[in-house]
């Protein structure tokens, strides 16, 4: 799926049950939301699992320029807050 947060198109997906506590997984440098597939099977049956690939990995956008913390956890809160 996918939803615009911060100015940009950001990639994600979200697994489990509706009412379960949330559990976030980002990826790391030069992977995307795949690295998670044997992880989340495992968690699925009590958390509701939400997968994102941050900016420039994946199926998110990559604007031009230097991506700094700030912008990458603000990605996060807008995700978590749509």
């Amino acid at each position: 799926m996918k939803i615009t947060v911060n100015g940009i198109s950001v990639n994600y997906t979200l697994e489990g049950p509706e009412q379960a506590p949330v559990v976030t997984m980002s990826h790391s440098l030069a992977t995307d939301n795949s690295m998670w597939d044997p992880t989340v099977p495992a968690l699925t049956n009590r958390f509701r699992v939400l997968r994102y690939e941050t900016r420039g990995h994946g199926k998110t956008d990559a604007p031009k320029g230097a991506y700094t913390l700030e912008q990458l956890a603000d990605d996060a809160e807008a995700l978590l807050k749509a």
